[in-house]
Parts: C-alpha cells; structure tokens; sequence
C-alpha cells in the first residue's frame, strides 16, 4: 500500500539524522547534523519533499497496477482446485432463461451474475490423470444435500468446459448419497430409556448431514462416529458390531449388497470410508433402518442381554 508524502518524508528526515556523515561544526565549534535546520525553506528539507512526492507517486502507480493483475488473475483460469470449486458455485441454471457464459471484457462469464440461480452448494475438484480433473457436485433439497437432474449436470459439464483450462477435461457428476449401514452396542443408563432411541437417531442423521455439508467429499472416521455416539447424555459404553457402506442404487435387491466393510463383528477392517457421492445418509432399505437396528434390551445381573439382538441395552 502506498505511502504518503509525510510519512515518506519522514523517515528519510530520520535517516538523515542518524547519518553522522551529515554532520557539521558551526561557527560556535558545536557540532551538529543538517537537520537542526528546522526551517521549511532549508534546501535539504526542500530535496526530501520532491523525493518524497516522487516515490509517493511511484508506489501509487505500483497499488493501480498490482490491482490490474490481481483483478485479472481472479477472473482467469488456473491450473487450480480451489479456483475451479469457486467457479462452479458461481454456476447458474434456470429452467426457463438459459444462463449462457459470454466474453466479458475477454473473460467468460455470466453476463448478469443472479445469486438465485446458482444451484450447487457442494462441490469437490480431485485432479486425475492426463490432465483430467473430477468434479463433484450437489444442490440443496429441504435442509438436505441432493443430486442435480440430468439437465442441470449437463450444463454444469458444459460451463466449466467453456471457462476452464483447454487442455484439461473436465468430468462433472451429481450422484445421490452413499447409504451406510451401522449396529452399534449402546449401554446407557436405564433413566434415558424414553429418550435413548430417538437421541442416538438424531445424532446419526445430524452427525451425517453435517459430516457431508462440511466434509463434502471427505472420509468419515469410524472413530468419530463412535465419539458422536459415546457423548450421548446417559451413555454409558459403545460398541460398533458392524459398519458397512454401499453406493445408491435406484431398485436395490431386499438384502442391500455393501461394497464396503470398516467394522465386521466389532473388528476394525478399515479405519475411514470415502464416499462415491461425496456424501451419505443412513440405510434406508427396510429391515437396515435406524429404527430397524435400534432395539432396546437390558442387562441382567448375570450379564445376559435381554432380548439377545438388542442394541440399545440399560444398566
């Protein structure tokens, strides 16, 4: 940032003063530095304001230009994840007006840039191989993220093809969620029996839809999954018996078939799940529900759980 004329000259003033090759002996034999000459039409004071006004100058010139690149550099394309994720949550689609990308000023861009069309609200850029570059994208349903339609993907896939680098191929695609399947063993204290189920299936779902929001894209940690759980008012213990995960799948068989196990009779196969969407809900084939897998039991003296399949057990 620029500075100004006093404040340049300023500190030329001080550099001068702590030079003692300035220094001269007046006619009292005192020895002094040419700044003891306070008066503004001192010749040396005259010089440091000219060069003063002539550097000020100099780094205003400076700010102007470093704005125009900068200016240019935001609105070009870039070999960039994080510039590329900017751009398609600056898409836009309407089903009425076609939002088509024009050369503004030599940038491509939307003509009238309108908040309300831009539909993604989740995206993640992963660079492949030969210059390829996966995009995955999703729009907001209700307070839930949900797949664009087949419409909206292809004028996505065209956007960024037009807008982005022209060596690059860009493979765009929207997927509905990931469903992952969870039994875990829930010892809590017998006083939280009314409330149990429908805390732990709150804090599943908000767990996952907050997880996908904020970590669109990321791994879910089986270790974090159990900690959401473990800090349950009233729970005591948990166990995961079982963590499994599959891909959607528009007519699932009646048994949904997962490609994924991280936890298999409370053992620990893998540590993280990615989804192939990017996000994930609980699974919701019938007989794999929360409600399904939720079953409240108790423990006896003895240590049997009654009944046998409960999840959900007081002591």
């Amino acid at each position: 940032m620029a500075r100004t004329v006093s404040q340049i000259q300023s500190q030329i003033i001080a550099a001068i003063a702590s030079n003692t090759n300035l220094n001269y002996v007046d006619d009292n034999g005192i020895t002094r530095n040419i700044t003891y000459n306070t008066s503004n039409r001192a010749i040396w004071r005259n010089i440091t304001f000219i060069v003063s006004a002539a550097i000020a100058v100099f780094e205003q010139l400076q700010d102007l230009f470093l704005a125009a690149v900068e200016a240019q550099v935001a609105q070009s394309a870039a070999a960039s994840t994080l510039w590329v994720q900017a751009k398609m949550f600056a898409f836009q689609y309407s089903v009425s007006n076609p939002q088509v990308v024009q050369l503004v000023n030599t940038i491509p861009q939307f003509p009238v840039v309108d908040p309300t069309l831009q539909i993604i609200t989740a995206c993640s850029v992963t660079p492949g191989l030969d210059y390829t570059v996966n995009v995955k994208v999703a729009t907001t349903s209700g307070n839930q993220l949900a797949p664009l339609n087949l419409q909206q993907v292809a004028a996505a896939q065209a956007y960024i093809t037009t807008i982005g680098d022209a060596r690059t191929t860009y493979n765009v695609s929207s997927q509905y969620p990931d469903r992952i399947y969870v039994v875990p063993m829930i010892y809590y204290s017998g006083q939280y029996s009314p409330v149990i189920q429908t805390n732990v299936t709150n804090a599943v779902n908000s767990y996952l839809q907050q997880l996908s929001q904020i970590n669109f894209n990321g791994s879910i940690k089986m270790s974090d999954l159990e900690n959401i759980l473990r800090n349950l008012t009233g729970v005591q213990d948990v166990v995961l018996n079982t963590v499994a995960a599959r891909p959607y799948n528009a007519t699932p068989p009646p048994t949904p078939v997962f490609t994924s196990t991280m936890i298999q009779n409370s053992t620990v196969m893998q540590r993280l799940f990615q989804p192939t969407a990017g996000y994930m809900i609980f699974e919701d084939t019938p007989g794999y529900t929360l409600t399904d897998v939720l079953i409240p039991g108790t423990l006896s003296a003895s240590g049997a759980i009654t009944p046998g399949n409960a999840t959900l057990i007081a002591i």
